[in-house]
Parts: C-alpha cells; structure tokens; sequence
C-alpha cells in the first residue's frame, strides 16, 4: 500500500517497528502506534487543525 500511495503523489509514511510484526508486544511501540492513529483521525477525520502525525517526543510541550 505505502508504494502505490507514494506513486500517485499522496503523502504517506512507512513507519517499520523493530522486532514486530502484526501484533506489537512493546509497550512504546503500542503507544507510539495509538499516538499517530489518534492524530491522523483528529487530523483527517475531526479536521480540528492539528497536524496528522503526532510531535516528536522532543518537540512535545511539558506538562509543567
């Protein structure tokens, strides 16, 4: 899927988890994963503005 998107020009990523397959077992991988779902649905689907891939964890803003 990711090449056949990337051949008719749309913008996609191909994000590859090290050590899983169909069922994740890490627990950051599981988190990364459910993070960039919920930012693509709130990009795409909500179309609230914010961007559809989650922020770096470096770039996210502190809970301070």
């Amino acid at each position: 899927m990711y090449l056949s998107l990337k051949e008719l020009g749309r913008e996609t990523l191909l994000v590859v988890y090290p050590d899983e397959y169909h069922e994740f077992k890490t627990p950051s991988h599981i988190k990364d994963l459910h993070e960039r779902y919920l930012a693509w649905y709130a990009h795409y689907v909500k179309a609230d503005g914010t961007p559809a891939r989650p922020l770096p964890s470096n770039d996210k803003p502190s809970a301070d």
